[in-house]
């Protein structure tokens, strides 16, 4: 049944699928069409659909212009509508005609909501096909003489022959049938009658033959015949109790059989019940064991990877205190970092005036406490301008602005960090001087030009740069004076509408030769 259900629908919807491209074509134009043009489109439709011998389809699309003509009240579309409707119901196959009685109240429907003649007529013509498959007789008249009138006919409405005929036929039949019957009964009633008269005039005749002895015999035979009959009847009664008793006795021992099947049976689903119990909890408890294992090992595996990642970042934070961090991506991706030219980089080179005199007047400790101090607020100040520290050897203090990114700290900024510095030297020297400690003075030199900056090595890995930019740097150092910013002249070109400077002329430098220099003095408001 059930692959016989699923051939059926796979045949529809093959059949469906299958529909011509008018159809189809015309289902995806209707939507947004007008009110008149929406109706006649489902009009269409329906009637492909019948032509295709889609009559589900026909009668829905049918109904669908109905309901479109009943928005906008239009009768005529409304009774043409329900005429399709109906030619396509009453071809839909159905046991019990469910359709085409559905068909034949659309065709009733649709004659009154119209006085078109050919309408009606093709209604009429439909309704008396149905009326005649239905076996609607009345109906059937009264369509007669409608289509009569509607044809404008006179003479008298005649029926369905064959059908009238079968109708009178079986009417008949079963009259004679129940005619016959009433005979055969009332001739059984008829002799019945018959013997119980001639029964009742033998008693009479035998009670008139007989002596007075006689009937009082009959009569003490007829009441002893009595009394055996009340003994006969008691012991029935008798008997049909003790039946009943028996029968009680029976449907109680039943009644126990079933209590003790029933209590045997509760007790194996109670004793299956405790064995599924048992067997859960065993297993709720390998299961709770289960996880506190795996929570345990859990929580040492997170401790684990808490430490790694932990010493990961200790690892990169080390690593990036060395070296800046698009050098240390390199070298971690690739296990080497390439050297790069630079086309414009400003080195800035710090040295405390004298320190050989401070080493001796400070012990060891207390001397490398002091130089810890300053170069971490060096460190502070050249971080907040974004410089790169390059390195620090003894007193001397250098870094870098314009690398390894080359948007990075102009020359401008190198040149408000070196500013910075001798605030903050000032700042702390004056704290010493109150204590009748050495002051920290330095010299600060700053130039701007072409440099090489990368690793070198495989062992203790130092960012570096090189260059004759390097070493214009440090002559901008020791040529310059405690407390001041001496930069060069191509720094100069850089910051000199940012910075009021003091012109120092072309002063000789170690191996260089005369080099123009300049004194920072203040930042221009």
């Amino acid at each position: 049944m059930k692959s016989t259900i699923t051939f059926i629908c796979t045949l529809y919807i093959s059949a469906i699928c299958a529909q011509p491209a008018r159809i189809t074509a015309l289902e995806e134009s209707l939507p947004g069409k007008p009110g008149l043009e929406l109706v006649k489109g489902y009009r269409q439709l329906s009637e492909w659909y019948f032509e295709e011998k889609f009559y589900e389809k026909a009668a829905e699309m049918a109904r669908q212009a109905y309901d479109e003509a009943k928005k906008l009240s239009w009768d005529f579309e409304m009774a043409l509508a329900l005429n399709r409707e109906g030619k396509a119901l009453a071809n839909i196959p159905s046991r019990r005609n469910t359709s085409k009685s559905k068909a034949f109240k659309s065709f009733l429907e649709s004659n009154t909501l119209t006085t078109d003649k050919a309408l009606r007529l093709d209604n009429f013509e439909h309704l008396k096909a149905l009326a005649t498959t239905l076996d609607k007789q009345k109906e059937l008249q009264a369509i007669l003489r409608d289509i009569a009138a509607a044809k404008g006919e006179n003479a008298a409405p005649t029926v369905n022959r064959e059908g009238s005929r079968s109708l009178f036929g079986r009417k008949r039949r079963e009259l004679q049938a129940n005619t016959k019957n009433l005979e055969t009964e009332l001739s059984q009633m008829t002799e019945e009658q018959a013997a119980l008269q001639k029964m009742v005039q033998n008693k009479e005749a035998a009670l008139r033959s007989l002596s007075a002895a006689q009937i009082s015999q009959e009569l003490l035979l007829s009441e002893k015949e009595r009394m055996l009959d009340s003994l006969t009847y008691s012991s029935i009664l008798d008997s049909l109790e003790l039946a009943h008793k028996e029968f009680v006795v029976k449907e109680q021992n039943a009644e126990l059989q079933k209590l003790d099947a029933e209590l045997a049976f509760k007790e194996s689903q109670r004793n299956l019940f405790l064995a599924i119990a048992g067997i859960i909890l065993l297993a709720a408890i390998g299961l709770f064991h289960r996880y506190h294992i795996l929570r345990r090992h859990s929580a040492v595996l997170e401790e684990k990877n808490r430490i790694i990642v932990e010493e990961r970042e200790r690892s990169e934070g080390l690593l990036l205190n060395i070296l800046p961090l698009a050098v240390a991506e390199e070298l971690k991706k690739n296990g080497f970092a390439e050297a790069r030219h630079y086309d414009s980089a400003t080195v800035l080179f710090t040295d405390f005036e004298g320190f050989s005199e401070i080493s001796k007047r400070l012990s060891p400790h207390k001397l490398v406490q002091d130089l810890h101090y300053a170069f971490t607020h060096f460190d502070q100040i050249i971080g907040k301008y974004g410089l790169e520290k390059i390195k620090t050897i003894g007193d001397a203090y250098m870094c870098a602005g314009g690398l390894p990114r080359t948007d990075a700290a102009p020359p401008l900024d190198v040149v408000k960090a070196a500013l910075d510095i001798q605030k903050f030297l000032d700042h702390w020297n004056g704290e010493r001087r109150e204590k009748g400690e050495p002051l920290f003075e330095a010299r600060i030199g700053i130039h701007t030009g072409p440099l090489v900056a990368g690793v070198v090595g495989e062992k203790k890995f130092a960012y570096d740069i090189w260059g004759d930019t390097v070493n214009l740097a440090s002559r901008m150092e020791s040529n310059g004076k405690p407390g001041k910013v001496n930069i060069s002249a191509a720094t100069f070109s850089y910051i000199k509408n940012a910075f009021d400077c003091e012109y120092r002329g072309k002063v000789p430098a170690k191996n260089v030769g005369e080099v123009e220099m300049y004194f920072v003095t203040a930042a221009r408001a």
